[in-house]
């Protein structure tokens, strides 16, 4: 899994539709389009306009790693700690 499959998958998992990144990243629809399609490269521009919105999947976005003790998780992660009501442990 590469940083655009990251992408695709967070997206689905915080239930974000493009235009939603858009915004919230203040970035073009059509840029975010491109790039989830595959069309255009993935800069480290657009990374860093995610690790502001969701800073704590920053790691996990660049390196598909996790660091629940530091904070640094998937939103997998994320989504399966709120369903069993559990919290990651922070270091």
């Amino acid at each position: 899994m590469d940083a655009v499959d990251r992408i695709n998958e967070l997206l689905q998992l915080e239930g974000i539709s493009r235009p939603q990144l858009a915004e919230k990243t203040g970035m073009k629809k059509e840029r975010w389009q491109n790039v989830l399609k595959r069309t255009s490269k993935l800069y480290q521009e657009d990374l860093e306009a995610l690790y502001a919105v969701f800073p704590e999947y920053a790691v996990w976005l660049a390196t598909g790693m996790e660091f629940p003790e530091k904070g640094q998780l998937s939103p997998i992660t994320k989504k399966a700690h709120a369903v069993s009501k559990t919290a990651p442990r922070a270091g």
